[in-house]
This record gives structure tokens, C-alpha cells and sequence, in this order.
């Protein structure tokens, strides 16, 4: 990780972590100060809606207190949740026998901050297929590195790992990918142009399909493939994402840019139950939200997750 973004995640957390020391510090001097304006803004609303019953002033009164509080609560926990500790519901088993569905656990909001993830960390990310969901799952391929997946083992770098079996599902087959690292150079050829071939006659149809669910774009543009620096790997849905990008593959354009970010290659521990990058290709590390590393529901199986 660059020591520039090192220093700015620091100071960040420096920063917010300071604020909340003072809140905890000044706590009796900010819950007087929040009175305060609570009950001027109370005020105020009494005195627009011109309300003159001693019973629905008290009622107003109570209501903005409620309100104060209530939201107060939520946007501390929110901010906690986001840079701090996270707290996750598992809905599949794509992760057992690790984790098993419906458990919840809390990731580490801050570590990814300040080091990259590492082979084997179990971490929550954002998929790049619909673009919206969190999902979780294990690194197992560092950017850089070359992976493929024979008679139920996956190798790395041609040295096989034995933590756990895999499947050859989805579209990696018994191909070698290549899985995209910083600087590396990656093309995206299509095989035809699309706009001849597609039913519709409105692109941005097409387009905002392919936005929603990149995911099968296998099988709407099968003859699409990725390259990075030259060897054929697999799905980058980032540039899908990618308005333009889109345009220029659906006109049978190849799109050629260096990749400006790290990726990985993430794989759930129920090989035959998981989809991961098998069907779906790689995570780029902006992706990437944080570490997975205590199950806390339910009580019978609290625990490290690892």
C-alpha cells in the first residue's frame, strides 16, 4: 500500500478518532449544549405553528427529544459501523463450514486502511456484479499472482494449496487467469459487434442491463474476453460498469487502459455452493470494506472467524 494513503487514512482516524475522545471527554458539557438547542429549535416550532395549548407544547417538546435522541443514536452507530466495526448478517452458505448461514459477525473497518489483505483473510466487499450487495468471502489470489484450479486443488503461482479443495466451476474451466495487479495493461476484446446482433434497438436498454446484472454478460456477449499484459484472464466487471467503456465493447471497439488499482481473487469455502470469482471474475480493492474476524450470533458458536 502507498505511504500516501497510509498518512491520509492516519490523520482521517486521527481526526475521528479525536472527535469522538472529545465527545466522551466533554460529554456533560455537549449533552448540556444539545439541550440547549433542542429546546430553542422546540421553541421555534411552537412558535411557527403558533401552537398556544400547554399540552401540545409539551408534546412537541417530547417529540423533537425523541427525535434528537433516536437520530443522535443512529448516526454514531452508523459511523461506527462504517470506520470502525462493522456488523454483518451471512444470508448463504457459500462460507460453511466457516460460517454458516444466518450468522452475524463484526469486521475490522479499519485494517484495510492501512495494509492490503492477505491470502486467506476472510473479508466483506462489495460484488461487482449487481454493484450493491456485500458479500463475503476468502482471499485466495494476490494481485499479480497466476491461478488456475486442477482435480480439486487450486494453485498458485503452479504451488498448489492445500487449505481446502476447490471446484473448476463457472468460467475459469482449467484456464490459467492472471489476476490484475497495479499498472498492469488490460484489454477487452470483443468478438463481434454487438449492436447488429442485439434484439433491441435501444442501446441504453442494453447498457442499463448489463449495469444491473454485468453478470451475464457471458451470455449475452460470449465472445468477450480479458486481457492482462497480454494473457487471457478472467472477468474485470469494473469497466462494465463503465458507460463508455460498455458502448465501445457493444460496438465490437477493443478497450485497452492500465489498471489503476489492485485486485484479488476471492473464493467461498463451500467450493460447490459459493459464487465467487469463478463465475464473476475479481474484486479491485476499493471494493473491499473490511475483515471479517468474530462471529458473535449465535451465542452457542461466538468466536474468532478464521
Amino acid at each position: 500500500m502507498e505511504k500516501e494513503k497510509i498518512v491520509i487514512n492516519g490523520i482521517f482516524y486521527l481526526f475521528l478518532t479525536t472527535c469522538f475522545l472529545l465527545l466522551w471527554i466533554k460529554e456533560k458539557e455537549v449533552v448540556e449544549l444539545i439541550k440547549e438547542y433542542r429546546g430553542a429549535f422546540s421553541q421555534k416550532v411552537i412558535s411557527i405553528f403558533n401552537i398556544e395549548s400547554p399540552t401540545t407544547q409539551k408534546g412537541v417538546k417530547k417529540t423533537v427529544n425523541f427525535v434528537e435522541t433516536i437520530g443522535s443514536a443512529l448516526i454514531l452507530v452508523l459511523i461506527i459501523q462504517k470506520f470502525y466495526l462493522g456488523n454483518f448478517l451471512v444470508p448463504t452458505g457459500s462460507m460453511i463450514p466457516t460460517i454458516m448461514p444466518k450468522d452475524r459477525i463484526f469486521g475490522n473497518m479499519v485494517v484495510y486502511s492501512f495494509k492490503q489483505p492477505k491470502r486467506e483473510d476472510i473479508i466483506v466487499f462489495r460484488e461487482p456484479v449487481e454493484n450493491k450487495v456485500l458479500y463475503t468471502k476468502r482471499v485466495m489470489g494476490l494481485p499479480g499472482e497466476e491461478v488456475k484450479i486442477e482435480f480439486g486443488h487450486l494453485y498458485i503461482n503452479n504451488k498448489r494449496i492445500d487449505s481446502r479443495e476447490y471446484s473448476n466451476l463457472g468460467f475459469i474451466q482449467y484456464d490459467t487467469w492472471t489476476i490484475p495487479k497495479k499498472g498492469d495493461t488490460v484489454e477487452i476484446v470483443p468478438g463481434a459487434d454487438y449492436t447488429s446482433e442485439i434484439k433491441s434497438e435501444d442501446i441504453e436498454e442494453i447498457q442499463e442491463f448489463l449495469l444491473e446484472k454485468p453478470g451475464q454478460l457471458k451470455e449475452i456477449l460470449p465472445d468477450v474476453d480479458f486481457y492482462v499484459n497480454g494473457k487471457k484472464t478472467g472477468m474485470i466487471l469494473d469497466y462494465i460498469h463503465d458507460k463508455d467503456m460498455l458502448d465501445d465493447i457493444l460496438e465490437g471497439k477493443t478497450v485497452k487502459t492500465q489498471i489503476d488499482e489492485n485486485y484479488y481473487m476471492v473464493l467461498g469455502d463451500n467450493t460447490d455452493g459459493s459464487y465467487d470469482s469463478r463465475m464473476w471474475g475479481f474484486v479491485a480493492e476499493n471494493r473491499i470494506k473490511g475483515k471479517a474476524f468474530v462471529r458473535f450470533w449465535p451465542l452457542n458458536r461466538m468466536g474468532l472467524v478464521k
